[in-house]
């Protein structure tokens, strides 16, 4: 089974997920991205574009988008340490000359994971071979986290507050991923202990859960508690008031 696509689409898709996957195994979350085959009806016919799909999780953020291939791919993990890597190389291959012709083609081969150019149009060329990671790693609430969206606040939650904290380092992926593709950046927010989805685009949503303490026991959260000091401005000169002549020495 294997895939065909772009390869900036396929480098794009890592680049995006590589921002909320765990760094290394043993943390919160999974150190790796999951790739497998789907049908989207986003934009097109129902069912009527085939996709890879992506995902990955460090435990406080999931990210998910996808980008059109052709072919098919079972769940399949790659591990971190290999996705660096292939990131490089396949940036590596990309020119101004070929980013929109340049295919790249994604297979397995029994517990491997082979990548390369696409033989029908460059021969022998770049391919990259590793071990896919065990799909046992894979946290499998995932994706029922990524999917729930509260329209309304819980009936026993306290009173939703204007305020939601969040670590700035939790948020950084979506601003970077928002400006690397010039799209919004969307948030739905219900209540501020719950879970916030983010929208870029139309092919890339997430959902990154906000800081303990204020959010889950706090009362202050009407509008910020600092105070605003307005300089002290001349008023404006109207239209028919003369500007002032420059002073001569």
């Amino acid at each position: 089974m294997s895939v065909r696509m772009l390869t900036t689409d396929l480098l794009s898709l890592l680049n995006d997920l590589v921002l909320t996957a765990s760094d290394e195994a043993g943390l919160a979350g999974c150190a790796g991205i999951l790739l497998h085959t789907s049908r989207v009806d986003e934009g097109a016919e129902p069912g009527g574009t085939n996709v890879l799909v992506g995902t990955s999780t460090n435990g406080t953020a999931v990210g998910h988008c996808w980008a059109e291939a052709g072919g098919t791919l079972p769940p399949t993990l790659l591990p971190i340490q290999y996705v660096n890597a292939l990131r490089v190389a396949l940036g590596k291959l990309i020119t101004k000359d070929n980013r929109a012709t340049h295919i790249t083609d994604l297979r397995r081969d029994g517990d491997d994971v082979v990548i390369a150019e696409d033989p029908d149009l460059f021969g022998g060329g770049f391919t990259q071979r590793f071990g896919a990671g065990d799909l046992d790693d894979w946290p499998r609430g995932a994706f029922a986290v990524l999917g729930t969206v509260h329209l309304t606040p819980p009936t026993d939650a306290r009173p939703v507050e204007n305020r939601t904290d969040f670590p700035a380092a939790r948020l950084t992926p979506f601003l970077v991923i928002a400006q690397r593709h010039g799209g919004q950046l969307s948030l739905y927010r219900v209540h501020q202990a719950l879970n916030v989805h983010i929208q870029i685009g139309v092919h890339y949503r997430a959902v990154v859960v906000p800081s303990g303490q204020w959010n889950d026991s706090g009362t202050d959260g009407g509008g910020p508690d600092i105070g605003v000091y307005p300089a002290d401005l001349p008023p404006l000169k109207t239209a028919d008031e003369p500007n002032p002549e420059p002073a001569h020495a």
